[in-house]
């Protein structure tokens, strides 16, 4: 690094700690398996902070600016390093709690209010299968052969399980249906 002008240590310092974010996050999530998602999340995101804060400070030791100058930098860098990891979050975040809000967004369709029959009758097992195999089989992902579904088109496959590896890669832990 020792011949690296300060500027674009400066400029890439929100990046690093996105990086740092990334993998300490997965490094936790692995390190501590079975608890929520969240405790790695906010833990991951601490060391992000602190490696952008450290990237950001060794780049503006490199640079002749004013003190302005400097406290400019360091207030872009740090509001982008939280819009960076506003955004990571929300993507691992998706996957967490995705059904958890279509629930709320169901009561809230109803009025304001649904009792929890009515709310666990409108989401059982059945009702919720037979929603989504009636949109696979016009979809044309499943077909049915001699009365029984098989796997029609394969895209929907292959997407399904680059979302399942992109689950496991990042939270760390089986399946993403076992944490709703």
């Amino acid at each position: 690094m020792n011949g690296i002008p300060g500027y674009p240590i400066v400029v890439l310092a929100p990046v690093a700690g996105l990086l740092a974010y990334w993998f300490s996050q997965m490094a936790i999530a692995r390190g501590l398996p079975g608890r929520s998602p969240y405790a790695s999340l906010s833990r991951g995101f601490m060391v992000g902070m602190l490696v952008m804060i450290g990237v950001t400070a060794l780049g503006l030791g490199r640079l002749e600016s004013t003190w302005s100058d400097a406290a400019g930098f360091g207030l872009l860098n740090g509001l982008t390093y939280l819009a960076l990891a506003f955004g990571y979050f929300n993507f691992v975040n998706l996957t967490v709690a995705s059904l958890r809000i279509r629930l709320l967004e169901e009561v809230l369709e109803a009025g304001g209010g649904l009792s929890a029959e009515e709310l666990a009758a409108a989401y059982n097992a059945d009702s919720v299968a037979g929603l989504r195999l009636d949109r696979l089989v016009r979809g044309g992902h499943l077909v049915e052969r001699h009365g029984r579904l098989v796997i029609g088109r394969r895209r929907f496959m292959i997407v399904a399980r680059i979302f399942d590896f992109l689950h496991w890669f990042i939270i760390g832990c089986g399946h993403p249906r076992k944490h709703d």
